[in-house]
């Protein structure tokens, strides 16, 4: 059912919230408008994109003029705010590719083909990269919790979409001051069963929620357990069989005041345990 547009969209509207008016009629007519925008049809990307991505964003990432995006929205009904819209100036990308630089390309894809987590060879790029340096990373999907740990680090990012397959995702480095080692130091393992069975006690059985992502191909598996995770109550706890160490996931559950235990039990298995800020201290 269409809902109503009580709130005038303006170019920092995010995607979901055009969605949540009318989910088939905005995706039918961002299609006609540009075929960039058919990555929309895919439930998982557009869970994964919606939420965080603005008009702004989309159409940058499409490479879709702002005002032919806002005047499609209006041909379906949707309220649109001009005064806004037209104030209001996209962010800069950053990365000024007009200028010469030193690029270090890393292809993820045979990574994660063969279920390894590429992020430790990501950070050891990027780590080494002297300012104005880039790393060009391709994928097969937009890595958003990566252009969100990187940006945090201080690094311009920006995505060119090819095609559904196909993301090239720039990073550039800002300054000669940014390190790594927090993020490059060792996974959680063994050590850390005794405080995992001591959070998991903590719940009663029906408080417990599980999922098991081990069988899915990224990026499902961020994807359903953040799908759960916004779907949590506070008292509740949400068991993750995971197949490794979710490092994409972390920064999210920073980000979102939630806490974490993690038990790596092989190679091929790591479960999490992922609760609310009531019991996020240490046990005594």
């Amino acid at each position: 059912m269409k809902a109503e547009n009580t709130k005038p969209i303006t170019a920092q509207t995010r995607i979901k919230e055009l969605l949540d008016m009318d989910e088939v009629g905005v995706i039918a007519a961002l299609v006609k408008l540009n075929s960039n925008f058919s990555k929309l049809k895919n439930p998982i990307l557009r869970n994964l994109l919606a939420r965080r991505v603005t008009i702004s964003d989309a159409c940058k990432i499409a490479r879709c003029d702002v005002t032919s995006f806002l005047d499609t929205m209006e041909q379906i009904g949707l309220v649109i705010d001009r005064k806004t819209s037209e104030k209001y100036s996209s962010p800069v990308i950053g990365i000024d590719f007009n200028r010469q630089a030193v690029v270090f390309e890393l292809d993820v894809r045979p990574f994660l083909n063969k279920n390894q987590d590429p992020l430790k060879e990501i950070l050891k790029i990027a780590g080494k990269l002297r300012k104005g340096e880039r790393l060009k990373v391709i994928n097969s999907f937009e890595p958003s919790p990566l252009i969100s740990l990187l940006g945090e680090k201080g690094f311009l990012c920006h995505t060119d979409v090819i095609d559904l397959k196909l993301f090239l995702t720039w990073f550039e480095k800002k300054g000669d001051d940014l390190y790594f080692d927090d993020l490059l130091a060792e996974e959680p393992g063994q050590d850390d069963k005794v405080l995992f069975d001591e959070v998991l006690s903590r719940f009663v059985s029906e408080k417990i929620i599980y999922i098991d992502v081990r069988n899915l191909e990224m990026p499902k598996p961020i994807v359903q357990i953040m799908e759960r995770i916004e779907k949590m109550a506070k008292d509740e706890l949400l068991y993750v069989y995971h197949k490794k160490v979710p490092v994409f996931l972390l920064p999210e559950l920073n980000k979102r005041g939630l806490a974490y235990i993690i038990h790596q039990y092989s190679a091929s298995r790591s479960d999490v345990l992922i609760y609310g800020n009531e019991l996020k201290q240490t046990p005594a």
